[in-house]
């Protein structure tokens, strides 16, 4: 059966004939016979009519006035499409139709004006047929519950295929388009169905009423057992039309989203496949490297179990000369040889001994050595700082008891040390030579001033006495820490002349004297 759509002007003066599934333009028809065709068809010169689909619009019921003009149609439409193509267009799959009056006169009428929009009359006795569902849910049923790869092999078994491949589209139509009869395709596919959802139909023939079967399909929809479900629903006696459209929009409504799902899996897809490349690339990558380094492992390994096979070779070697050699001094027969060297491997233990000893007492000697040449520089430094004291106690003193130069006064003598009227502080030191400490000062031309230290004086005193000294001396070996370290920190701070004495001793005392006044 071939279906046609006819687009027709406005002016009636063009007729354009459309394949009604591939909406593929087969012929066009202009002028007189555009005229003579309308007029054959007794289609009137107006309006066009809209396009209706087989699956969704709804026609009146077939009647005598609408079989017969529709049967002369299709002779029309053949008769003009002849020129063009050598035959007409047909179904992919070809098979052998039953041929009855009235499939001859229902053919025509579903091919032009779509099935009808009222409800037709369902089977409830005995569970349906493939060819008893209404024609509207053969195309999920066809879709939902078989893959292309059953329907091929269905094809395979039961029909004439051409010689051209046909696409999955192809055979789903051929199929959904042999299912409105029973045929060999219709038979095949119902055992087919029947055969591979036997445990669904054996389920849902234990509902009585269309409650119970909706209760089964949202189980069914709930666990994903959708083709199984939706056939059992199909072709049970019990389900109206109500229960079968309510299935229908369900599957219609879950193959947009499957296919809505699909797309964005694709796109994960593509996405994953890029990601895996580029992971197929590091992987290489790391394994060309992980392969290199394996290489450098091998040939390291290889290269060190060529030295050890050729060290186990020089040792056997080894054990072989030993042995012999063992056995060469067994047969010599030499005892005397032999307590020699018994004597003399005692003799070597005697001297090592001794050279343990010798050696520690060297280095208890080396380290005595050692102290006592730092005694000796201690004691040098000692013996040269008591030297220079003793040096500057001698000038001092000569200096204070040479007779003063003619015409001249002491304080401008250049011969002596001159403190020029400054005040010097001493801080710590012995207190019977405070007074010595004090005419060596007024002797240089000086004034002095003394504090002990904090042993006895005030530390309180300290700080206003050393802001007003200009010389600061201070005897390290009489002297309490406080007063020590505030002297120093103040003399630092200050920027104040000042001198540590490591000892309190006049000739100490003297010398400071000197290096302050030179």
């Amino acid at each position: 059966m071939q279906q046609f759509l006819l687009d027709v002007s406005e002016q009636a003066s063009r007729l354009a004939i459309y394949d009604f599934k591939s909406r593929e333009l087969l012929a066009e028809v202009e002028g007189k016979e555009c005229h003579r065709m309308l007029e054959e068809l007794r289609i009137g010169i107006g309006k066009p009519r809209l396009a209706r689909c087989a699956h969704h619009a709804s026609a009146e019921a077939p009647t005598d006035q609408t079989i017969r003009p529709a049967r002369f149609a299709e002779g029309a439409i053949a008769q003009s499409l002849r020129p063009a193509s050598d035959a007409l267009p047909s179904l992919p799959i070809l098979f052998s139709r039953p041929t009855s009056p009235t499939a001859d006169a229902a053919a025509p009428l579903n091919g032009l004006s779509g099935p009808s929009g009222s409800p037709l009359a369902l089977k409830s006795t005995g569970r349906r047929k493939l060819w008893d569902v209404p024609h509207k849910y053969h195309c999920p049923i066809i879709g939902t519950c078989l893959t292309v790869d059953e329907l091929r092999r269905i094809a395979d078994r039961t029909a004439q295929r051409p010689d051209m491949h046909l696409s999955d589209f192809d055979i789903h139509v051929s199929f959904v388009a042999s299912s409105t009869d029973r045929n060999p395709i219709s038979l095949a596919t119902h055992k087919t169905l029947e055969k591979k959802f036997a445990a669904s139909v054996r389920r849902y023939a234990k509902a009585r009423n269309a409650d119970a079967l909706i209760a089964l399909w949202s189980e069914s929809l709930a666990t994903g057992e959708v083709p199984g479900g939706l056939w059992a629903l199909m072709t049970h006696p019990r389900a109206d039309h109500r229960v079968l459209t309510l299935a229908y929009e369900e599957v219609h409504m879950l193959s947009h989203q499957i296919g809505a799902g699909q797309r964005a899996d694709l796109k994960r897809l593509a996405e994953t496949r890029v990601q895996l490349e580029q992971l197929q690339r590091d992987f290489d990558n790391l394994y060309r490297r992980a392969r290199q380094q394996t290489d450098l492992r091998e040939a390291k390994i290889r290269a060190l179990e060529n030295a050890l096979t050729q060290r186990e070779s020089d040792y056997a070697d080894s054990c072989a000369r030993e042995h012999a050699l063992r056995e060469e001094l067994a047969q010599s027969n030499a005892p005397d040889l032999r307590d020699k060297i018994a004597a003399l491997t005692g003799r070597a233990e005697t001297l090592d001994a001794e050279l343990t000893r010798i050696r520690g007492e060297n280095l208890t000697l080396r380290l005595a050595s050692t102290q006592a040449q730092r005694e000796v520089e201690a004691s040098a430094r000692a013996r040269l700082a008591a030297e220079a004291e003793c040096r500057a106690a001698e000038r001092l003193l000569a200096q204070s008891l040479a007779d003063r130069c003619a015409g001249c006064d002491i304080q401008e003598c250049a011969r002596r040390n001159n403190l020029k009227g400054r005040l010097v502080l001493c801080v710590g030191g012995r207190k019977q030579l405070v007074e010595q400490y004090r005419a060596m000062v007024a002797d240089c031309n000086g004034r002095f001033d003394h504090h002990d230290g904090g042993l006895e004086d005030s530390q309180h005193r300290l700080e206003a006495m050393l802001s007003s000294a200009d010389i600061v001396v201070c005897a390290t070996d009489y002297v309490s820490h406080g007063a020590y370290y505030r002297t120093k920190r103040f003399c630092k701070r200050h920027e104040k002349p000042h001198v540590l004495l490591g000892n309190s001793g006049v000739s100490a005392f003297a010398l400071a004297i000197e290096r302050l006044t030179s």
